[in-house]
C-alpha cells in the first residue's frame, strides 16, 4: 500500500483527497503548510508527496527544494490551479516533471500514485507535453 503525504492550505480539500485516497487502498497523511510537511518527513518515510504550488509562507517549489536535498529520489506532485507556462519552466528547471492542474478527479490523482513511474511515463496523465 503506498503512504502518500499530501500538503495544501485548503483544509477542505485535503479531507476529500485523504478520505479518497484511504478508501482507495492508498494511505494519506496530510499537512496544511511546508513547515508542517517537513515535520510529518522527519518522522516518516513516504513513497510520493503532492503538495500544492501556492501557499502562505512557503510554496511548494520550496518544499521540492527542501526534498531535493534530504531526499532527492522521493517522487513529488506539484498540482496548482495557476500552473502558467512561466511556472511549469521553473518547475521543470529545479527537475518537477510531475504535474496536476486543480480542479482535478480524484481517480486522476489516485493512477498518479500509483503509477510512481519515472516522469517520462507521465506524459499525458497532467503531465505537459514536451
Amino acid at each position: 500500500m503506498p503512504n502518500v503525504l499530501v500538503v495544501d492550505d485548503n483544509v477542505d480539500l485535503l479531507f476529500i483527497i485523504e478520505e479518497y485516497l484511504n478508501m482507495n487502498g492508498i494511505e494519506c497523511d496530510t499537512a496544511t503548510s511546508v513547515s508542517r510537511a517537513r515535520k510529518n518527513l522527519v518522522h516518516r518515510d513516504y513513497d510520493m508527496v503532492v503538495s500544492d504550488l501556492e501557499m502562505p509562507g512557503e510554496s511548494g517549489l520550496e518544499l521540492f527544494r527542501f526534498l531535493s536535498f534530504t531526499r532527492p529520489k522521493l517522487p513529488f506532485l506539484l498540482m496548482s490551479g495557476s500552473l502558467d507556462s512561466r511556472t511549469r519552466h521553473q518547475a521543470r528547471k529545479m527537475g518537477i516533471c510531475r504535474f496536476l492542474e486543480k480542479p482535478f478527479e480524484l481517480r486522476v490523482l489516485k493512477r498518479m500514485i500509483l503509477s510512481l513511474a519515472p516522469c517520462e511515463t507521465q506524459a499525458g496523465i497532467g503531465a505537459p507535453a514536451a
